[in-house]
């Protein structure tokens, strides 16, 4: 079945979000992932050398090519978060980083980043309601300055509003890369 994509302005998005506060995770970086990935890999090419092995085997196959063969966000499809989420941050609707997090993605869009680059969301941010409900989650890749709500639900929003966000994550403590590196 082919994915039904969507896509909606950063300031669409953000407006229509009845939040209380939101947390923010850094993913998908460091040594630590690295070697994750690296053993995940070798497991990946181990199984699929049996030539299909068990009913197990293939259950972990499946497993395995779903998160290294595809996108990763913050939280799957069946509501697990990504093995390497790190939180960061929580931060209160009422506190000024949240009201800066608002303007950022409220940036008037003037040109939309087009880059032809596979997205490695490292950042995202969750929100939440008073009732500890997760409301909605943003994937960020600064990278290829791309955004999705989940795969598919793209986030329409300038060239401005991704160099206004990646300093705004490295001021509340997020480890981002500096360097502009395809994903």
């Amino acid at each position: 079945m082919k994915p039904n994509y969507t896509y909606k302005k950063s300031s669409e998005f953000i407006e229509n979000i009845d939040f209380e506060y939101f947390e923010t995770y850094s993913l998908q970086r460091g040594k630590k992932f690295e070697e994750k990935i690296e053993s995940l890999e070798s497991e990946f090419a181990n199984i699929k050398s049996k030539n299909g092995g068990n009913e197990t085997q293939k259950n972990r196959l499946s497993e395995l090519n779903e998160l290294l063969n595809f996108t990763q966000v913050i939280i799957n499809k069946k509501g697990q978060f990504h093995f390497s989420a790190e939180k960061i941050n929580r931060i209160e609707k009422t506190d000024s980083k949240s009201k800066r997090l608002i303007e950022i993605l409220k940036t008037e869009i003037k040109d939309i980043p087009n880059w032809m680059c596979a997205p490695i969301y490292r950042d995202a941010i969750l929100f939440y309601d008073k009732n500890k409900n997760l409301v909605q989650q943003l994937n960020i890749c600064l990278s290829c300055q791309y955004m999705e709500t989940e795969l598919f639900n793209h986030i329409n929003a300038d060239f401005k509003t991704y160099e206004l966000m990646r300093e705004f994550l490295i001021e509340i403590g997020h480890k981002i890369e500096t360097e502009k590196a395809s994903g």
